[in-house]
């Protein structure tokens, strides 16, 4: 009898977590993604971009993506490394910290690039156009940053070593 007791108060909490769960789980996923869904078109809807507008950003991105290829495999590769180097029986830390040097340093001309790619695409929209995409890059940096409390999984960090 008192082994039966347990038994059944475990099975009812055992059928009605996983309700009480995904009823907050979809709600928060479905949430979040229509925030997603909606600033893509919301973002077409508001800045309202002229055909010429939109080939020059395509331009300007496939410009960046170009020159910034090479830096982002000699980053991936110097992360590697530095994962290599951690793994070894005895850490060379004079290695290390010269392996870190070197990505701090593709870390800040991939950065450098990416605030000129800003640049120069500021200079293609109108005044208005620029006012209402701060509003939203604003709008999206504050959303990505308070993800569950954590960053995002889309935010800065790449979860990489380095």
């Amino acid at each position: 009898m008192k082994l039966i007791s347990p038994m059944v108060i475990t099975a009812l909490l055992l059928t009605a977590l996983p309700a009480l769960a995904e009823t907050t789980v979809t709600a928060q996923v479905s949430q979040d993604a229509g925030q997603v869904c909606q600033s893509k078109s919301s973002l077409r809807s508001t800045l309202k971009l002229t055909e010429d507008q939109r080939e020059k950003l395509g331009m300007l991105r496939d410009q960046f993506i170009l020159s910034t290829a090479d830096k982002k495999a000699q980053l991936e590769v110097a992360h590697n490394q530095m994962r290599r180097l951690f793994q070894q029986p005895a850490i060379d830390k004079q290695a290390v910290l010269t392996q870190e040097a070197k990505i701090n340093a593709l870390k800040d001309d991939l950065a450098t690039a990416k605030v000129n790619l800003m640049l120069s695409s500021s200079d293609i929209f109108t005044p208005e156009q620029r006012v209402a995409f701060g509003k939203m890059h604003a709008m999206r940096g504050f959303r990505h940053h308070h993800f569950f409390g954590h960053e995002s999984p889309r935010s800065e960090g790449d979860g990489k070593i380095g």
